[in-house]
């Protein structure tokens, strides 16, 4: 992989890994559900000025409406919603290693609904130890109760969610991926639009300052905007199992922004259930257990 992806990949996870960090910001000043809304339109806007400048039709939002509106759905205002939900209960740091599960339940979901992705043995052992990851998170929470179990649960479920979305947008892949991104912004963001007028009433609250307002362009420019943008340039340029390794990144990113700016503390429980999420992401990843293989063929002539 060349020196460029490698940069482009670090620069994905730092602004992928902010969204969490710019979700803290937010929810100082706004409830979730607005701050949902709001990365959605400024992040709709970024796309739609994006895909002008290179060159595409937007028609195609309004010829494919069903299949946009669902995935604008289950990717992006159901799970979004969930972790900014979550985030009023944990940390940033926290929901960012219960992002990162992510693979592991499209791994599952996507054995169950499609042909040509069927769990392997090492597959099955990934999963295994990513579970191992998240029963390490949960384990005290479960036995305490509380906020805290509530919001990691809304995170683990933005994860299903994520991973449904994952499956469900191959039916799209015939589309170029840009206009596949800006499709789901646009009807996550009508999707948002009733149900923030219903729940928040954002015509009742106070005026935020500077720093969410900052938080809002940030998670709406960068974190989607620029993160779809490089996401779909490595994807391109490196292939799909080079851009997955931003996945171990992203909390690393999270929880440094969070603890340097925000004060987080990650426990040692944390640590743990990342180190076991990541050894999971890392077996169904495959690279690694091929390269034990290969090394005990050349130890075995």
């Amino acid at each position: 992989m060349a020196v460029a992806d490698w940069i482009r990949i670090a620069i994905l996870s730092l602004v992928w890994g902010g969204s969490f960090f710019f979700v803290e910001v937010m929810l100082q000043a706004m409830p979730p559900m607005t701050s949902v809304l709001g990365r959605l339109i400024v992040g709709l806007v970024g796309l739609v000025c994006l895909l002008k400048i290179l060159g595409y039709s937007l028609k195609p939002l309004i010829q494919q409406w069903q299949p946009f509106a669902f995935i604008g759905l289950i990717n992006n205002a159901v799970p979004f919603s969930l972790i900014s939900f979550g985030q009023t209960e944990i940390t940033g740091s926290l929901a960012s290693i219960i992002n990162a599960s992510t693979p592991i339940m499209t791994a599952l979901v996507a054995h169950q609904l499609t042909t040509d992705e069927r769990l392997s043995l090492h597959k099955a052992l990934g999963i295994g130890f990513g579970f191992c990851g998240v029963l390490v998170l949960f384990g005290p929470a479960a036995f305490d109760g509380g906020a805290s179990l509530i919001g990691m649960a809304a995170g683990l479920s933005a994860t299903v969610c994520y991973a449904f979305g994952s499956v469900y947008s191959k039916r799209l892949r015939a589309n170029p991926p840009m206009l596949n991104a800006t499709g789901q912004v646009f009807y996550g963001t009508l999707w948002m639009f009733p149900v923030v007028v219903v729940v928040d009433q954002p015509w009742t609250l106070a005026m935020p300052g500077l720093g969410p307002w900052l938080a809002m362009t940030g998670i709406g420019l960068l974190s989607t905007t620029l993160a779809f943008f490089i996401y779909f340039r490595v994807l391109q340029t490196a292939g799909a199992s080079n851009v997955a390794l931003v996945t171990f990144l992203v909390p690393v990113s999270a929880s440094g922004l969070g603890i340097a700016f925000l004060g987080e503390q990650l426990d040692l429980q944390h640590i743990v259930a990342y180190l076991l999420i990541a050894s999971g992401l890392a077996v169904i990843d495959g690279r690694i257990v091929a390269k034990v293989s290969q090394l005990r063929l050349k130890s075995n002539p």
